[in-house]
């Protein structure tokens, strides 16, 4: 039997109750351990963000990511303190200590309906020059732990599947999935990242515990134990190229930089849009599963229903 002991935070003169697990599950104590070690690699300090400094610091953090005016951030430093206030997870990656200390990631969820039980994450933002320093990763497995010591098992977020990188730390970095390809979700989004793009978007769903998920953030070692995918839209100088036929197991390529595309040639950077969106959100909705994101092939590895 699970067994949770309660824990007063004091938050701005008031007292928040969190329930904590103290059930002593494998799965929980490595992800925990997991998140630790991934923090010190990165060379930060993974903490939740409570005081308005913290909640100002990520507005501009997330405001300078997503390349939008001061005044139009994103998410708002009020908003931010709001989701800390009632419980949802609100956490920083600080660089430095004591009052040297300086954000230099975010990572903003909140709690899905309770019959669900899932944590749904809205937005993780890294600074530039912080990129390859595995930050974000660090930030991710920390989230993993806090909702798994909260008995929560899945976490979902949404991302634009035509961006390559995103697609390798989800999918290969992480061992999540993705299951549901959502046509223009969010409408056009006034920022420096999306352009005048659809907002198209995966839902990726994170099975915190299950083994793709242990392998690839506790074990190190992602599973990629797919046969040879045959592509069913490839990439030629930069454009879609649709290819015939199908198989077991294939793969559907994304643009290197989708982003230096959206800039310097936003026809083909749509070309994509609707390419990718006809060839894998169709396999998707046909059933076919995601397996993999294949940096080195440049593209989605699915299993049809042919496997």
């Amino acid at each position: 039997m699970n067994v949770h002991r309660v824990r007063r935070i004091p938050v701005h003169g008031t007292v928040k109750i969190e329930q904590v697990s103290n059930d002593p599950s494998p799965v929980r104590m490595d992800a925990r351990r997991s998140a630790q070690r991934a923090a010190e690699r990165a060379d930060v300090t993974v903490r939740s963000l409570t005081s308005l400094a913290d909640c100002s610091a990520c507005e501009q953090l997330l405001a300078e990511v997503w390349r939008t005016p001061q005044d139009s951030p994103p998410l708002s430093a009020d908003v931010i303190r709001a989701m800390s206030d009632g419980g949802s997870y609100a956490a920083g990656a600080f660089e430095g200590e004591g009052g040297a200390e300086h954000l230099v990631g975010a990572c903003l969820a909140w709690w899905s309906a309770p019959q669900r039980a899932e944590l749904h994450s809205h937005i993780a933002g890294i600074r530039g020059s912080h990129h390859g320093r595995a930050v974000g990763y660090a930030l991710k497995l920390d989230q993993r732990a806090h909702a798994l010591e909260r008995g929560v098992s899945s976490v979902t977020w949404t991302f634009d599947p035509l961006i390559a990188r995103n697609a390798h730390f989800n999918i290969r970095k992480l061992g999540a999935t993705a299951s549901s390809y959502l046509v223009d979700h969010y409408g056009r989004l006034p920022d420096g990242v999306n352009g005048d793009d659809e907002s198209d978007r995966l839902l990726a769903r994170w099975d915190l515990a299950d083994e793709r998920t242990v392998a690839a953030c506790d074990q190190g070692r992602p599973q990629t134990r797919w046969g040879i995918p045959r592509p069913m839209l490839d990439i030629d100088d930069d454009r879609p190229v649709l290819r015939g036929g199908g198989g077991p197991i294939v793969l559907v390529c994304v643009p290197r930089d989708i982003e230096h595309l959206r800039r310097e040639n936003p026809n083909v950077a749509r070309d994509w849009r609707r390419a990718v969106r006809d060839v894998l959100g169709g396999l998707i909705d046909g059933g076919a599963h995601l397996v993999d994101f294949d940096r080195r092939l440049g593209g989605y590895v699915l299993e049809t229903a042919a496997a």
